[in-house]
């Protein structure tokens, strides 16, 4: 195997994103960047220098009809990942690239060996903010614990967390990973996507509040840069942004660009 460099990883990553925006217009699929890509589109026109995977969110209809018809190898090395194909564990997608590796410094997960791009389903969200907060709250709950399920015991950041992490992982895996992800579904399924005036990313939302857009807003479709490509997001992405990461031209400071803490590899011949 080939170890892959920063710039090795984000071309895997990048063609990923192309081939799925491809089969995305063929099959009339709406899609659009979100999170820490769009933040790379607006700020960067392509990743953030220190960022390491790419997001794209789906309005909840969407999502479930990719999963349906995305087909069990497509172009011959990408594959749909979703727990409703039995190869993933996390209550969204990922489509990955199988001719590349992956080992992570803090995770470890049958399901997650491959570089990849991930896949958020958006649902309906409340206008009331109390509503939408205990959303939030109750779906950050139970992500923390499913993720537990994937923690390497032996790796942590801080002794503390040295100390009680075992005990913690060990509670998590009793019950189970199939609870959480459930318990995580049924929640961001509360309110229907199609009657519902607000939208936002639920699963996976780390952002609570920060989340919640108007539905009309966010099907309304604009097209950013992102490294010499055009991608769609939603016309809402400003004050989208802003929820999310505030003044968010400015950059962290140094102490706070995180990545995967990953090294990744090439299968065999890296131009198939």
């Amino acid at each position: 195997m080939k170890e892959l460099s920063s710039k090795d990883v984000k071309k895997v990553e990048l063609d990923i994103l192309i081939n799925f925006d491809r089969f995305c217009k063929k099959n009339k699929l709406r899609y659009y960047l979100a999170g820490g890509t769009l933040l790379g589109a607006i700020r960067h026109k392509g990743f953030i220098p220190w960022d390491d995977d790419i997001d794209v969110c789906m309005p909840r209809p969407d999502f479930e009809k990719l999963i349906k018809i995305f087909p069990d190898k497509y172009e011959n090395k990408y594959i749909l990942k979703s727990i409703k194909r039995d190869n993933f564990l996390y209550p969204f997608a990922k489509i990955i690239n199988n001719k590349t590796k992956i080992d992570c410094e803090y995770t470890e997960n049958e399901f997650e060996n491959n570089l990849w791009i991930d896949i958020f389903p958006v649902d309906g969200l409340p206008k009331n903010d109390d509503e939408l907060k205990k959303i939030y709250n109750k779906v950050d709950f139970y992500r923390t614990l499913l993720i537990l399920n994937f923690a390497k015991i032996n790796k942590a950041k801080t002794l503390l967390k040295k100390i009680i992490k075992p005990f913690v992982i060990i509670i998590a895996r009793l019950i189970g990973v199939n609870f959480f992800t459930r318990k995580i579904e049924d929640i961001a399924l509360t309110y229907d996507y199609d009657k519902s005036d607000y939208v936002g990313a639920i699963t996976w939302g780390l952002y609570g509040i920060g989340e919640r857009m108007k539905k009309v807003e966010f099907e309304k479709v604009v097209y950013v840069d992102f490294e010499g490509y055009k991608f769609p997001t939603f016309s809402c992405w400003d004050s989208y942004l802003k929820g999310l990461y505030k003044n968010y031209m400015e950059l962290p400071p140094i102490e706070k660009r995180k990545t995967h803490n990953m090294k990744a590899y090439y299968i065999g011949d890296a131009e198939e």
